[in-house]
């Protein structure tokens, strides 16, 4: 509704249909300006979201530092009735509301706790991937009833983990070994969810709430980026690498889905900054800086490329407006 409201109030600028002076006021007409009550309302689910992670980890702070001055009942029954009493309230509340989806994720971070309470306590001898795998695996049934997305993000920020200490342990991960192995990785678990959530969207309305999207092309676009400054920098190869054309399939898959299919200037602007930072590691790795106007050049290059950036970004952002008036 916001968005809505922002652009009718760009395209009144535009045509310039409203003085300059008269801005402000135009703006707390269509209620962009925040009122007492919305506030208000962003407090609460503040507050309330701080007061849920406060209390997961507390909990959890509270056991590690009493480790010594506990025994190992004490240490059980005080994850486990914190985890119970988080349950209980969400089923009270008939699993509705922030009230409720709160203490969901609070017992899902509970449950995390108690796996490591569980392994620290009988020493099992497992990997520590495994322990976040296994955590995700067990929440992941409430993932699929809650229909909370902060929860679906809990579950694959666990499956980044997993795979980073997988690699940490093995120097592989599945397929893909060495250096570029977790980049591989990282890659296809945040791009591949982020695919599925974007479909998903599509049929579950309460998916799509855009910065759950947002996050995970983050993540998906720095592992590219990290895929292409690897083949920048390898020295076995002169030319075009794997990893460079993956990164360009990336960047144009970004730039078809969020220019043509769903626009979102956010997803786009990512797309450039990931594009001047590897031209800018191109342009370094293969020019000499005994020079010093080399150095002067770079900058060049940085400045231009973020000033033409910008520009488009500026352009699509009134075409896209004009766009929406017809």
């Amino acid at each position: 509704m916001d968005t809505t409201r922002r652009q009718q109030l760009d395209r009144l600028i535009d045509r310039e249909e409203i003085a300059p002076a008269d801005y402000p006021r135009a703006a707390t007409l269509l209620g962009l300006y925040p009122s007492l009550p919305r506030w208000r309302a962003f407090l609460d689910h503040l507050l309330l979201w701080l007061s849920a992670l406060a209390l997961g980890f507390s909990v959890l702070f509270f056991i590690a530092y009493n480790w010594t001055a506990m025994d190992r009942i004490g240490r059980f029954v005080l994850v486990e009735l914190a985890l119970v009493i988080a349950l209980g309230v969400y089923l009270w509340r008939g699993g509705c509301g922030p009230v409720a989806q709160a203490l969901l994720f609070t017992a899902a971070l509970l449950v995390g706790g108690l796996l490591a309470l569980f392994g620290q306590t009988y020493q099992t001898g497992a990997d520590p991937w495994q322990l976040f795998f296994t955590w995700s695996l067990m929440i992941l049934p409430w993932a699929l009833i809650a229909r909370l997305p902060a929860l679906w993000l809990l579950v694959i920020g666990l499956w980044n983990i997993a795979a980073l200490l997988y690699h940490e342990t093995f120097n592989a991960l599945w397929l893909f070994s060495g250096d570029t192995g977790i980049a591989w990785g990282l890659l296809l678990v945040n791009g591949l969810a982020l695919v599925a959530w974007e479909v998903s969207s599509r049929h579950l309305p309460w998916l799509d709430t855009g910065w759950p999207q947002r996050l995970l092309a983050t993540g998906a676009g720095m592992a590219a980026t990290w895929l292409a400054l690897i083949d920048i920098s390898s020295s076995k190869s002169d030319g075009v690498g794997p990893e460079l054309l993956v990164y360009g399939l990336v960047l144009g898959a970004l730039y078809w889905v969020y220019r043509h299919l769903k626009p979102d200037l956010f997803m786009l602007a990512g797309g450039c900054l990931s594009f001047i930072v590897v031209v800018d590691w191109l342009f370094v790795y293969h020019v000499s800086f005994q020079d010093e106007g080399t150095f002067l050049l770079l900058s060049v290059i940085t400045i231009g490329l973020t000033t033409a950036s910008v520009r488009w970004l500026i352009h699509l952002n009134r075409v896209l407006h004009h766009d929406a008036d017809y």
